[in-house]
């Protein structure tokens, strides 16, 4: 009875029984909210290293003047219709979905914005695949935390800054090989054909990892079948991604490197400077090297030295992985024999700094554990491996910057506060896991592995942050508020001629189209170098010569409608833009009064301070 007037009070339900979270369950939600904690440091970084450009009005990533300044014309259809900026885009130079992804996001925000904010997205999300990639290799958890920080750090090698093809580059590559590891094969083979359509190189990488990664020394012929049938089909998306970039960007004639080796543009004294006697130069430089600088170097030398400490960490790092920088070292020499039809050699070396913070982050602990059994010292000196590899990346290795000795003291002196922050941090890292170590089942030669490694990662680390500067380079300040706003008043189709330095920031803060501008002198298209190449010899002469007539015919020529004269008696110099810079020292040494010195007054339209803005017609009328 009691039982039946209990269960009447209950109203006859079921007893309510509390959920109980699986062991599986809480895993997940703790990888969740690890991973989302990468990225929000990842995020709030790139915010940091971006702010200049991000919250500047008039400062932008430089080669937004390449890139994206001529997209405003997505929302306004009156802009820059010119035809230097039609041949720009005639050359090739931006990849159709790239332009497509502009687009969609001109129509709720300013094109050239949209960039400045696509490495808080982009970056982060590199960081992640990183991580995850990390992840999969190692049960020890910092292992993950070391290899994202250390691909964080390096923003002077980065390339995500202001939104640009290449800042695809490390996405593409990197979601193909973390898809390959989590056996997603169809995806993975779908990343090359639509990574070509944002950036070719990366999209080539890509599909290099998908086809190596279906060797496999398991299965019969080395050869894994099931991988080879979406290789196949990830061979043809990318034909025809190929194709349909072919059709829809124009000529796309790259010159030759017979043709290349003719200009001096590709010179040591040129803007594109790409050939160099010495081969060291060669390999190190920008273009045609690997460009590694100083950041780069650190950890290309580290994750050396850890696979030279213990060999067997070969082993630990999967094919997937192995996968990128084979896949990139072999296009990088396609590319060197190739010049230029592959276009520039350096574009395929993006993916060796993932893989090197992904090499670094694996092999710390067991080089550790290895170096342990052999002797207790290597708790006390394991701060020289991170010091050992700054050494000899600074002064030794021959793509490095090669310090001499004293060089490498005063940089070692400037490092030391970050140096001393990240052995702080490592030691209070170290200090919070021994702390809730199980340090009977662990042991203490495993944990004091473990407290190593972490120093040991921490201060590589700070020291690539120093190395870097932790700031996103390139940011390019355009001071001249008041001629950009004058010069947005004027008609949509106005084309100004400009001192190539001077007029680098005109099509982007002040809306309107140039004759010709240092950054728009991208002498890699046959048909465009034929277009720029005139340009710019024309305006070199214009700007040191002593003839107005050849000033008024800007307009005829060009369409030049104004020309911005910087006064004062100040002569713009012209470095590293061989062969312009040889024609601007004859042209004054022989010209004692230049002819933009000698305008009439009466055809100045605007000035301010220094700067007088002249009205072509005007000069025209005056110079006949």
């Amino acid at each position: 009875m009691a039982a039946v007037a209990s269960d009447e009070r209950a109203g006859g339900e079921e007893p309510v029984v509390p959920s109980v979270e699986t062991a599986e369950e809480t895993t997940g939600r703790r990888r969740w909210l690890e991973e989302g904690v990468v990225v929000v440091v990842a995020f709030l970084a790139t915010l940091y290293a971006e702010w200049r450009i991000v919250s500047g009005s008039l400062t932008y990533q430089t080669d937004a003047m390449i890139h994206e300044f001529w997209m405003r014309r997505f929302q306004d259809s009156g802009l820059f219709q010119d035809q230097l900026t039609e041949s720009l885009l005639d050359s090739g130079y931006s990849p159709p979905v790239f332009r497509a992804l502009y687009w969609l996001a001109s129509h709720v925000a300013d094109p050239v914005f949209f960039g400045e904010l696509l490495p808080l997205v982009l970056q982060p999300f590199a960081v992640w695949l990183v991580f995850r990639i990390v992840r999969s290799h190692t049960a020890w958890k910092p292992a993950a935390w070391i290899g994202a920080a250390l691909f964080l750090a390096p923003w002077d090698i980065h390339r995500f800054s202001g939104g640009h093809p290449r800042a695809f580059a490390q996405p593409i590559v990197l979601l193909t090989v973390l898809l390959l590891l989590s056996r997603r094969n169809v995806a993975a083979a779908l990343v090359p054909p639509i990574g070509l359509l944002f950036y070719p190189p990366a999209g080539a990488v890509a599909l290099g990892v998908v086809l190596l990664a279906t060797l496999d020394r398991k299965s019969r012929f080395f050869v894994n079948l099931a991988r080879t049938r979406w290789a196949g089909l990830s061979i043809l998306g990318f034909g025809a991604a190929l194709l349909f970039t072919r059709l829809t960007t124009g000529s796309q004639d790259v010159i030759t490197e017979s043709q290349a080796r003719l200009y001096p543009e590709f010179g040591p004294g040129g803007q594109m400077h790409f050939f160099a006697s010495s081969t060291l130069e060669y390999l190190s430089q920008n273009y045609s090297g690997f460009s590694l600088q100083d950041s780069g170097s650190i950890i290309a030398v580290a994750a050396l030295l850890l696979l030279l400490l213990r060999p067997a960490n070969v082993r630990l790092l999967r094919w997937e992985v192995w996968c990128m920088p084979i896949a990139a070292l072999v296009l990088f020499a396609a590319a060197h024999g190739l010049l230029f039809r592959l276009y520039l050699p350096h574009r395929y070396t993006y993916a060796l700094l993932p893989f090197f913070c992904i090499a670094i982050a694996v092999a710390l602990r067991p080089t550790f554990d290895s170096l342990g059994n052999r002797s207790r010292l290597f708790l006390v000196a394991s701060p020289a491996l991170a010091v050992g590899a700054a050494l000899l990346a600074l002064t030794i290795f021959p793509l490095g910057p090669r310090l001499s000795l004293s060089g490498f003291g005063s940089w070692f002196s400037d490092a030391a506060p970050w140096l001393l922050v990240g052995l702080a941090a490592g030691i209070l890292v170290v200090a919070a896991l021994w702390l809730r170590a199980d340090r009977g089942r662990l042991g203490g030669a495993a944990l004091a592995a473990s407290a190593a490694a972490l120093v040991a990662g921490s201060l590589l680390v700070s020291e690539v942050a120093f190395a870097d500067g932790a700031r996103s380079p390139g940011a390019t300040r355009c001071r001249e508020a008041d001629l950009y706003a004058h010069l947005r008043s004027l008609p949509k189709d106005t084309i100004v001629a400009a001192d190539p330095f001077d007029s680098d920031c005109i099509p982007i803060a002040a809306e309107r189209p140039v004759v010709i501008s240092r950054k728009l002198y991208q002498p890699w298209a046959v048909d465009y170098l034929r277009l720029i190449r005139a340009r710019m010899f024309d305006t070199a002469r214009t700007f040191n010569g002593d003839s107005i007539a050849a000033i008024a015919a800007l307009r005829e020529r060009y369409g030049a409608d104004y020309l911005v004269v910087r006064g004062g008696g100040s002569e713009r110099s012209w470095p590293q833009m061989e062969p312009f810079s040889g024609e601007v020292r004859q042209l004054r040494s022989s010209v004692d009064d230049p002819a933009v010195e000698r305008l009439p007054d009466t055809c100045v339209s605007w000035s301010r301070g220094a700067l007088r803005l002249y009205d072509l017609a005007c000069i025209a009328e005056a110079a006949r």
